[in-house]
């Protein structure tokens, strides 16, 4: 349960990010969609990460803070378990990156672009960690795939919003 609701968030993740770049670049039939994939995966990780603290955690902070710490060490060489606070705040991110996308669609479309790319940039970052870095085995190659698609998605993104729009 808790490894396949992070794929399943990664995946419905995935599929909400191609169809918000065509959206951005003006397909409005994307939107919805995406929107609703981007729910979907926000409700997959929501669940993982319950059911990392109810099977891995004993629905302990602290537990949860050791392990991290523990892995940390493990693979980084340092024990730190301040990734789990990184892991809240990825948390609160995309619970407000799905209500500002249901709230007001329109001014979510045209937001500075440095807030978009921050966004981007830390998603990023959290799969890169997350899907690649402190996972073994054939998922780490599933993970890299997935940074793939969204890398070139983003590489040959072309400018969304016009500076007279987001001006507007």
């Amino acid at each position: 349960m808790v490894r396949s609701t992070v794929w399943g968030a990664l995946f419905l993740y995935t599929a909400a990010e191609l169809g918000r770049l065509r959206w951005r670049r003006g397909r409005s039939d994307s939107s919805t969609v995406s929107r609703w994939f981007s729910t979907g995966g926000l409700v997959f990780f929501l669940v993982h990460v319950l059911s990392a603290f109810a099977v891995f955690h004993d629905w302990s902070h602290e537990r949860a803070y050791r392990f991290t710490a523990a892995e940390t060490e493990r693979l980084m060489g340092w024990q730190w378990g301040g990734g789990l606070f990184v892991n809240y705040g990825f948390t609160l991110v995309w619970l407000g990156e799905v209500a500002a996308w249901w709230r007001a669609e329109e001014a979510y479309r045209l937001r500075p672009l440095w807030i978009d790319g921050a966004v981007r940039f830390f998603f990023g970052f959290m799969i890169v960690n997350g899907a690649v870095v402190f996972v073994e085995g054939p998922q780490k190659w599933l993970g890299v795939a997935v940074l793939l698609v969204l890398g070139s998605a983003g590489v040959s993104r072309q400018p969304s919003v016009t500076t007279d729009e987001r001006e507007s």
